[in-house]
């Protein structure tokens, strides 16, 4: 009988300590899968933006208030001073996201009354991502909300967003000959005798039946006399002015068939990430975002994502099974937001979307 009660303990520890293993696990896979080593990662000294998952993530402490009875009210209110700073200090670190090139959040609320409330709002109801107390009495709240979503909403004009239409060649208008009246019966029309021009040596045909005349041979002095007549070369045709540019190799690396999405390596050009990039050919034509996709797109799903890494970036869901990589030649823009691709994978991702549509769709991932 002891024996068996003593088993009965040994199981009943075993499947406790499981559970407890179990349930690290757990968690700790729940945090691996909310940040990665691989994970684009922007730190601020208010907090990160994490573009690879698309969140926007800040933390704040809270100190235990002496105004508390007792240590419940006291633990409610550290907690609540915590998510406010946490607050606070997540409206700074969106404040300094890039929207485009050109533009920063900041930029945006400071001309804007109803974005800003808008996004204040927002960030009032950021999602608590976890708390930790502290031995002290102190406690850490760690709040973060989505790029994707109401903040894209907010951000991105309603005018923005279309939808691309191929390029045709022009069609060429051969000039037709004037119509010539219909002829009254028995009559002949009369067709103008071509004169020649003013000063013209020329002689001018002599009609049916009549000899044709010479022409009087001119003097020394009637020679003199002559206006000198500068001789005339062909017209030639000017050729319009192409700026240099290197010639361009094509980087692109794609297994064929067709593209699923694009994958941009922009390592080592000085890419930041920003909300809205685009896509450059070298005469700085935009391949990608604002005339391509479309707004709802772009909110729902953000217009790209971003990596540390190409092979984590070409097996992500967001370009699928089959996507092609090419190599950036360079940053443009004031915040080095907008990636330049060389003449040769410009034409080539052009072709390649065409078959599929993928830009439409945001699927592109940059990686820096």
């Amino acid at each position: 009988m002891v024996i068996h009660e003593e088993m009965t303990m040994y199981k009943s520890l075993l499947i406790a300590f499981y559970a407890v293993v179990l349930a690290f696990l757990f968690c700790f896979s729940a945090f691996a899968q909310q940040t990665t080593p691989g994970d684009a990662i922007e730190t601020t000294n208010s907090g990160r933006i994490n573009w690879t998952t698309g969140e926007i993530m800040a933390t704040g402490i809270g100190v235990p208030s002496r105004l508390a009875v007792n240590p419940a009210q006291a633990r409610a209110m550290t907690e609540r001073a915590g998510f406010l700073v946490a607050i606070r200090n997540l409206l700074e670190v969106i404040q300094g996201v890039r929207i485009d090139s050109e533009t920063v959040v900041e930029n945006v609320l400071v001309k804007n009354d109803v974005i800003r409330t808008r996004v204040e709002g927002i960030v009032q109801g950021a999602r608590v991502v976890k708390t930790d107390y502290f031995s002290d009495g102190s406690v850490e709240v760690q709040v973060a909300i989505p790029i994707q979503g109401a903040f894209l909403d907010t951000l991105v004009p309603q005018t923005f967003g279309g939808i691309s239409i191929p390029s045709r060649k022009p069609t060429i208008i051969q000039p037709q000959p004037e119509p010539v009246p219909p002829s009254k019966p028995g009559i002949t029309p009369s067709v103008p005798e071509k004169r020649p021009d003013s000063g013209s040596a020329t002689p001018v045909p002599a009609g049916p039946g009549k000899k044709e005349e010479p022409s009087p041979p001119v003097s020394d002095s009637q020679k003199k006399e002559l206006p000198s007549i500068p001789s005339v070369e062909p017209e030639k045709k000017v050729e319009p002015v192409q700026p240099s540019l290197p010639a361009s190799e094509p980087t692109i690396d794609f297994k064929g068939g067709v593209a699923t999405g694009v994958v941009i390596d922009g390592r080592g050009t000085g890419l930041r990430p920003a909300l809205l990039p685009r896509i450059l050919d070298p005469q700085g034509q935009e391949i990608y975002v604002g005339k391509i996709v479309t707004r709802t797109n772009v909110v729902e799903q953000g217009a790209a994502g971003y990596a540390k890494e190409v092979q984590a970036a070409a097996h992500n869901f967001r370009v699928t099974d089959n996507p092609a990589v090419i190599k950036a030649t360079g940053a443009s823009g004031k915040g080095k937001t907008d990636i330049v691709v060389g003449a040769a994978d410009a034409e080539m991702l052009r072709r390649l979307n065409s078959q599929n549509n993928f830009l439409q769709y945001c699927r592109v991932i940059i990686v820096y």
